[in-house]
């Protein structure tokens, strides 16, 4: 066995174990990027719904107000009609944006915060709604389980490989090695 192949097989559960500490890690950082894009989704589309039914809910209110003071002032005058019709409208806008906020706001920000966290090539698929999303954070706590006992694994061997006995012999090995090159030299140099 050379030397060079010695110290492959030496350092090998180190190098398993780095392999897979990186797997987790790595693994880890996604699921921080998913649950972070999750968050903010679902954060910002609040924050967006609520402020646009409160501006429409601000306009409704002051709509209706005209209305009551033109009714009252006209005594069923065609300017209240006409600003209850527009109340009325103003209210089923509101009522539509309510049941369709998940669909009009979740699913963009979703996008827009996959699009920032991922690069095109690592983006996992189906990230398009909140149950993609979810699937997606899923996935990603099984793979760092399955990382996690890849790195227990590698550490296991790495504690059982380098006990007292085999370091001890990889050194017995490296002397007789060193010994071997020193004898080498001296017989090449009294030829």
């Amino acid at each position: 066995m050379s030397k060079n192949q010695k110290n492959k097989r030496f350092t090998a559960p180190v190098d398993r174990l780095a392999r897979k500490t990186t797997g987790y890690v790595n693994a880890q950082i996604d699921n921080v990027k998913l649950r972070s894009v999750k968050g903010l989704s679902q954060g910002t589309s609040a924050i967006a719904g609520l402020l646009l039914i409160f501006i429409i809910a601000g306009v409704f209110v002051t709509t209706l107000s005209v209305a009551v003071v033109l009714w009252l002032g006209e005594l069923m005058g065609s300017y209240a009609q006409a600003a209850f019709i527009m109340s009325g409208v103003l209210l089923l806008t509101i009522v539509v944006l309510i049941l369709l906020r998940k669909k009009l706001f979740k699913s963009n920000f979703i996008s827009m915060y996959t699009d920032i966290f991922f690069q095109k090539e690592a983006k996992p698929e189906g990230l398009e709604t909140m149950e993609g999303l979810d699937i997606a954070i899923w996935n990603a706590e099984s793979r760092i389980k399955d990382k996690e006992e890849d790195v227990t694994d590698a550490f296991t061997q790495c504690k059982d490989f380098y006990t007292p006995k085999n370091l001890l012999g990889f050194g017995m090995d490296k002397l007789g090695d060193w010994a071997l090159t020193a004898i080498s030299s001296l017989f090449a140099k009294k030829k």
